[in-house]
């Protein structure tokens, strides 16, 4: 067990998984993160800092914008995306275990039976608490939290279905399998 309490110490970093320069120089964040694009705009909401949002995510854009020229985004009145982010977004602001920058919130790096390739921490603020499981490789992976910080009951914020982890922390995720459970 890992904690990461003071990082970012009480300055505010910005995390994103595209941005202008990103999506023109480098590509998409398709291009780049492929089947983990998700669980990587996850992390980017969760993770200590403030998550930025780049034009069209919500869509999602899937084209590299041209970054000297005008170049529009095809908006579509379909917005795949939307409900993903602003259930993020909405935990960010509610639960006080994801403040950027604040001292009172501590981090935990959790151990699990595939730390190469699952990537799971919890943040605790007092008796608020956030559980995020990534699978960040490209295969599905059958793996336990194996860590005295999880225990008791938490929500799934995506289906809201409880989860009591005293009960058993074993999980079974397919390619691009995420989790977050808020306590």
């Amino acid at each position: 067990m890992i904690q990461y309490s003071a990082i970012g110490d009480n300055s505010m970093r910005a995390w994103f998984t595209t941005n202008h320069d990103e999506n023109s120089w480098n590509g998409t964040e398709y291009e780049k993160y492929g089947v983990i694009t998700k669980p990587m705009a996850v992390f980017s909401a969760t993770w200590n800092g403030v998550p930025l949002l780049y034009s069209g995510q919500e869509l999602p854009n899937m084209k590299r914008l041209e970054f000297f020229e005008k170049d529009v985004i095809k908006w579509t009145n379909t917005y795949q995306m939307a409900d993903f982010y602003k259930t993020l977004l909405n935990l960010k602001s509610s639960n006080p275990a994801l403040r950027g920058g604040d001292p009172n919130v501590t981090t935990y790096l959790l151990n699990t039976t595939a730390n190469d390739k699952i990537l799971s921490y919890i943040r605790k603020n007092g008796k608020d608490e956030v559980l995020v499981v990534l699978n960040m490789s490209k295969e599905p992976v059958n793996f336990k939290i194996d860590d005295e910080h999880v225990s008791g009951d938490f929500t799934n914020i995506f289906d809201k279905t409880k989860r009591n982890f005293d009960a058993g922390k074993n999980f079974s995720f397919k390619v691009s399998d995420y989790a977050v459970f808020e306590k």
